[in-house]
């Protein structure tokens, strides 16, 4: 009904509707005082369109659901308004056909008692929900009218918590969950609210994409991708060697653990696909190198911790991501799953800066000198000795195109 006033008469109305239509109840002879704080448009607008914006409301007016008080004598004697009153609010919200606020929050809260299913973390999320809206306010910025959306989020939170993913990605999932390819896609705000307590605390400064991958939701494939000297023991209890030269591909669900074969000489992860295709063509050896692709879901970090622990203590373990934050807060997530070893950042330093050819976005300099506090070791010198540089070489850089070096220790 709104999409049939101009812009104007829009403003006006839904200030009224706002007024009228509490979450408590149906407001009687509400009062809307003509100012630029809620009719803007009106207010600012030409003469032209505040006689548009009159005549649209005259049919109202007549009606009896709304009297309108005026200015007279004002902007060379054309009338304006100085105030809308409402006289009863329920006519006037049946004549635009608009629910009440009351119904809606009862309507929406009901649809989210529906959806409990007796996981502790979902239900717990649905109650915050159902009592803010109860109450008249918004769970973040999400009220009673996203409840659709909610809806899609919460099916996801149910899926992610019963249902094996099976090495598929966001698109398969959306197409087998939806029926349609982009449903996480153009949920996945919504989808990273409902599901924060499940998403790794390194990950949750970082952008959606990270946040969802952290969850298990990837754009690529989401396999697990390892060259090694292990056998990964699968859930039908046989075993798969990965230390073939171009390594293997395994679905993360499908990995009960690992048997080692011999004692790598250095660990490797590395973020960007293409370039760990590129490190297994042109680095042989025995050193167990990791392709993890975007933020490492909890499965993936607890296989890595099962290989670490797999090796002894003096064995080498190196990063090598991308030169921005999500790329140095990855490494964070890898240190702190592995307890006391240190994940030392490679080819992520200050050096691969000043010499790239090829450098991205500006880094904030207080967000990484932020980032070097809250990290220690090899990390943390790293961090600070790229927020030293000038400004101008404090960006982004792609480790995709980097060219291939090997660590010390190999």
């Amino acid at each position: 009904m709104l999409q049939a006033f101009d812009p104007v008469t829009q403003q006006l109305i839904q200030s009224l509707i706002n007024l009228v239509n509490r979450s408590n109840g149906v407001v009687d002879g509400a009062r809307l005082i003509i100012s630029s704080q809620f009719a803007s448009g009106y207010v600012h607008g030409s003469q032209a369109s505040r006689h548009m914006s009159h005549q649209a409301l005259a049919p109202l007016q007549a009606a009896g659901l709304i009297e309108c008080q005026w200015h007279l004598e004002v902007l060379e004697d054309f009338e304006t308004l100085k105030s809308i009153l409402v006289p009863t609010g329920k006519d006037f919200l049946a004549y635009l056909n608009i629910a009440t606020q009351v119904d809606r929050v009862l309507n929406a809260a009901n649809t989210l008692q529906k959806l409990k299913c007796n996981i502790d973390w979902i239900d717990q999320k649905l109650n915050e929900m159902i009592e803010r809206w109860h109450m008249g306010a918004r769970y973040v910025q999400l009220g009673p009218e996203h409840i659709a959306e909610v809806v899609i989020a919460v099916k996801v939170a149910q899926r992610l918590a019963t249902e094996q993913l099976r090495g598929r990605n966001i698109r398969a999932l959306s197409l087998d969950w939806f029926g349609t390819a982009y449903a996480i896609d153009e949920h996945r705000q919504i989808i990273t609210l409902f599901c924060e307590s499940q998403i790794h605390s390194t990950a949750k400064e970082l952008e959606f994409n990270d946040q969802l991958a952290s969850l298990g939701l990837l754009h690529g494939p989401a396999l697990m991708y390892m060259r090694g000297p292990f056998e990964a023991i699968c859930d039908d209890d046989k075993l798969l060697d990965v230390s073939a030269g171009t390594g293997a591909a395994l679905c993360h669900e499908c990995i009960r653990g690992f048997e080692r074969n011999g004692t790598p000489s250095y660990v490797l992860t590395i973020e960007n696909f293409t370039l760990y295709q590129r490190y297994l063509a042109h680095v042989q050896g025995d050193a167990l190198i990791i392709y993890l692709g975007d933020f490492p879901c909890r499965r993936l970090l607890m296989l890595y911790r099962v290989l670490v622990d797999l090796l002894p203590a003096d064995t080498p373990i190196y990063h090598w991501g991308n030169i921005d934050f999500a790329g140095f807060k990855v490494l964070m997530a890898l240190q702190g799953c592995i307890g006391g070893r240190e994940v030392i950042p490679f080819q992520m330093s200050a050096e691969q800066l000043r010499h790239s050819q090829d450098l991205g976005a500006a880094i904030d300099r207080t967000r990484l000198r932020k980032l070097a506090f809250s990290s220690q070791g090899a990390l943390r010198d790293t961090l600070i000795d790229i927020a030293t540089l000038p400004q101008a070489l404090i960006r982004e850089c792609s480790s995709e195109a980097l060219p291939i070096a090997i660590p010390l220790h190999a």
